[in-house]
């Protein structure tokens, strides 16, 4: 049974330990703190898309000899 009591400050949600697998339940709750710190987050989508091109490029240098033999570059 799954249970929710609302307040003037927040959602009290009330869950069965027989409702949701822990697994499944941590993994909520990890995206509910996500959702939680990017709606804090002063980042914009432009920062985000710049910052996650960063990180695909130093992956790629980092990777790349792994993943294509010297023979094919």
């Amino acid at each position: 049974m799954i249970t929710v009591e609302k307040t003037d400050v927040d959602l009290r949600v009330t869950i069965s330990k027989d409702a949701v697998p822990p697994k499944r339940l941590n993994a909520l709750l990890d995206w509910l703190r996500l959702e939680e710190l990017a709606q804090r987050s002063r980042l914009t989508e432009a920062d985000a898309d710049r910052l996650a091109d960063e990180l695909k490029a130093g992956w790629w240098a980092a990777n790349k000899d792994r993943l294509i033999p010297s023979s094919e570059r």
